[in-house]
């Protein structure tokens, strides 16, 4: 049996190679404005209230009374920053791992040129990893907001009083 008969193994196999391309990577993990994004991100979770503003800011929640995909996220960056680690996870499981994206997206802007070139060679040479961490993280990260959302629905589906 090969790996072509399996389809989940096929896949995984063309998803690990299919458009990680090492010359590509650092643009796409470590570029320009993934730097910006990462210091505005934890701009964002220092300035951010840890339990929220009170100000509802999700539209998508607004409109329709269903979280987004996204929701939490920066209440736990804010509650991730100050390592109140429980209250982090609480708002959103991912959010923990998107501090420590931002983490070294930042101070990795602040190495020596000749760091920096280490370190690109470094993740071009696992390129390939890296594409299949990514696309693990945002699969999860859509699956708990789906599941969050489905569950949020059912119950309120189930109990319309409140």
């Amino acid at each position: 049996m090969s790996s072509s008969d399996l389809p989940l193994i096929s896949w995984l196999a063309r998803a690990r190679t299919g458009s990680a391309q090492p010359h590509r990577v650092c643009e796409l993990w470590l570029g320009k404005p993934c730097v910006i994004v990462a210091w505005l991100g934890l701009l964002l979770a220092v300035l951010s209230p840890p339990h929220g503003s009170g100000i509802q800011v999700c539209w998508l929640e607004s409109a329709t009374g269903l979280p987004c995909l996204g929701c939490g996220v920066t209440r736990s960056l804010s509650c991730g920053i100050r390592a109140m680690w429980l209250e982090s996870w609480n708002y959103h499981p991912m959010g923990l791992a998107i501090l420590a994206l931002f983490a070294f997206t930042a101070a990795q802007s602040l190495l020596p040129g000749r760091l920096q070139i280490r370190l690109t060679t470094h993740m071009q040479t696992r390129a390939a990893d890296l594409h299949l961490l990514y696309l693990a993280f945002v699969t999860v990260f859509v699956a708990y907001g789906l599941v969050r959302a489905l569950i949020h629905w059912t119950t309120s589906w189930m109990n319309p009083a409140g």
